[in-house]
């Protein structure tokens, strides 16, 4: 709604630009990974900021995230490395050819 001067509340346009559940849960694993750009990574910010539901799955999913690289102190082999990031760009539908 317009105040009196004709222009948006202030609050407006950034809830507006916030992400939604879908796009916030979708996109969590790049979050966590840092792996989003500057402003998906400030959408889905601040939709955690306004969502519970969505914050509580963030939490658990940074804390298993922390457990695991606390628990594991061996090296993937780098064979195994390259496997995932070839099937990662595959399911991206980034693969040279598709």
């Amino acid at each position: 709604m317009n105040d009196a001067t004709g222009s948006a509340p202030e609050s407006a346009p950034s809830r507006a630009h916030a992400a939604d559940c879908g796009e916030a849960l979708d996109r969590l694993f790049e979050f966590l990974d840092s792996e989003c750009s500057e402003v998906d990574g400030d959408r889905i910010r601040e939709h955690l900021a306004d969502c519970e539901p969505c914050l509580a799955e963030y939490d658990i999913e940074d804390h298993l995230k922390k457990l695991v690289r606390r628990s594991c102190h061996e090296a993937a082999p780098m064979a195994l490395h390259l496997r995932i990031r070839e099937q990662l760009v595959i399911l991206r539908g980034e693969y040279p050819g598709s």
